[in-house]
């Protein structure tokens, strides 16, 4: 990216002043602007008002006494030029165009409208959109919902989609995953999905690009986008309207011309960009990425409480393109002399239930087993799945309180060894969470959930989101292994 584009972008991701065009009571963006760190830079504006929210509103951009770098841009769609007109006049840098009701309508006024903006525009101000939520900055304090966590983080989200994006930001607060940047860009009749591509490749802040989109207005120049960016930092990609119906629905949507499946894929693979199939997988690998190393190969070990589990554990896992392999002599050995025998299996999987109940007195506890098999070197990850909350309370009674916590304290004990000794990525899964109707078991899942996220473990609701997480990590891993030894032996 040029000097120039960079401070255009700067403009809008760190905005020195930020008009809100339109604000209102119940305009949801004056709300979310409150509570961020923006809130002594906002100015709001609406001929209507004279104050809201405690704060002066102005009857035009024109009558605000400072320079303004960026505006958002509420208004009914017809007044949009009007309002460019303004902001162009003021000397303001870019403009995210809320707005819908352009050419995604597929009305012929309302397409030749977005042409009139457009053109207006064009060498005068940036443009985001119309009709898309627009910018979350973490570190600035722009944002497009109003409960957002301002935490800054590695992953940075581009989505066509602005329902997309607030539903990334929403469900990844609740998973743990923090970002750098957000973008909704719409009908992208001036900055489009390669823009924010090259700018979120150079961004420091950014480590790892999550892509939502339904079409592009110009393939070379996004193909070219997307080889600059994954040949920097992992790039995770969701197409929408793959079916004949999807197709239906982007160029509705957005105005998009969605184009066939398989030319996407094949963009994907030649640029090293790695296509995800949806929106969970898409976060799930994001997260993967966050808080796990790369693993060195894709054997991986998963320890369970269920022999029917462990057999269809194992079918999905090599589905996904992970292994499964046999523990070598020596970690079998290990493991006989802590594994009882009875209702065990201490075959890959790892069927160790009895594990659970043995404490750091016993002769070997759930961490041990998890350091004995991060040393085996067939095993290059390791997943964990915890589903043994309801049965340990009834079984146990008033002792289970105690025997919880002491039990996540070896778990977590193992899974750092593992991690940080020897540079294995583990995964925690810890099933039916969300969907149990006793309160006090919702609660201990909870306490397990924020414990291993405070220890920068990736933890997943259910087998499936685990393995393809998993697997997700490993070829994205193998491809920048691959490129970092290319380049050392250069």
């Amino acid at each position: 990216m040029n000097i120039k584009d960079a401070i255009e972008f700067e403009y809008i991701f760190n905005p020195r002043a930020v008009a809100l065009i339109g604000a209102s009571s119940d305009n949801g963006y004056a709300y979310s602007l409150s509570n961020s760190k923006l809130w002594d830079r906002l100015y709001f504006v609406n001929p209507r008002y004279d104050e809201l929210s405690g704060k002066k509103c102005y009857h035009s951009v024109l009558d605000i006494p400072v320079d303004i770098d960026f505006v958002i841009i509420a208004v009914p769609a017809i007044h949009v030029p009007k309002i460019l007109a303004e902001c162009i006049e003021k000397g303001v840098k870019a403009a995210h165009v809320f707005t819908a009701g352009f050419s995604e309508t597929g009305i012929t006024e309302r397409i030749k409208l977005e042409n009139e903006v457009r053109d207006f525009a064009k060498g005068k101000i940036r443009l985001i959109g119309p009709n898309c939520m627009g910018i979350y900055c973490s570190k600035s304090g722009l944002s497009f919902t109003w409960d957002a966590s301002f935490e800054e983080g590695p992953v940075g989200v581009i989505s066509q989609s602005g329902t997309f994006g607030v539903e990334f930001l929403n469900i990844g607060k609740i998973r743990n995953l923090k970002f750098s940047k957000v973008v909704s860009y719409g009908n992208a009749i001036d900055l489009d999905c390669p823009d924010f591509l090259e700018y979120l490749a150079d961004d420091p802040d950014t480590k790892i690009i999550a892509l939502y989109m339904e079409g592009t207005k110009n393939g070379r120049r996004l193909k070219s986008a997307l080889a600059h960016a994954a040949g920097k930092k992992p790039v995770l990609a969701l197409k929408g309207g793959v079916t004949e119906h999807g197709s239906r629905a982007a160029s509705s949507h957005t105005g998009s011309l969605a184009g066939s499946p398989e030319i996407w894929s094949s963009i994907f693979r030649q640029t090293g960009v790695a296509q995800v199939e949806d929106f969970d997988e898409l976060l799930n690998a994001a997260l993967a990425l966050t808080y796990a190393p790369y693993p060195a190969g894709k054997g991986t070990s998963i320890i369970t409480n269920s022999g029917g589990f462990s057999v269809l554990e194992t079918d999905v896992s090599v589905k996904a393109g992970l292994a499964v392999p046999q523990f070598t002599q020596e970690t079998l050995a290990q493991l006989r002399k802590i594994v009882p025998v009875a209702g065990t299996s201490i075959s890959n999987p790892l069927d160790a239930w009895p594990i659970f109940y043995n404490l750091s007195g016993t002769e070997g506890n759930l961490g041990d087993v998890i350091k004995i098999l991060s040393r085996d070197k067939n095993i290059h990850s390791i997943i964990l799945h915890m589903d043994e909350i309801n049965y340990l309370r009834r079984v146990l009674g008033p002792a289970f309180e105690g025997h919880f916590k002491e039990v996540i304290g070896l778990m977590l004990n193992g899974c750092k060894y593992a991690r940080d000794e020897m540079g294995k990525p583990v995964m925690l899964c810890i099933s039916m969470e969300t969907f149990t109707e006793d309160e006090e078991d919702r609660r201990y899942h909870l306490i397990v959930k924020k414990t291993f996220e405070d220890a920068r473990i990736p933890v997943f609701p259910t087998l499936r989101d685990t393995i393809n997480a998993l697997f997700n990590l490993y070829r994205i891993g193998l491809r920048f292994s691959k490129k970092h030894e290319a380049t050392a032996n250069a």
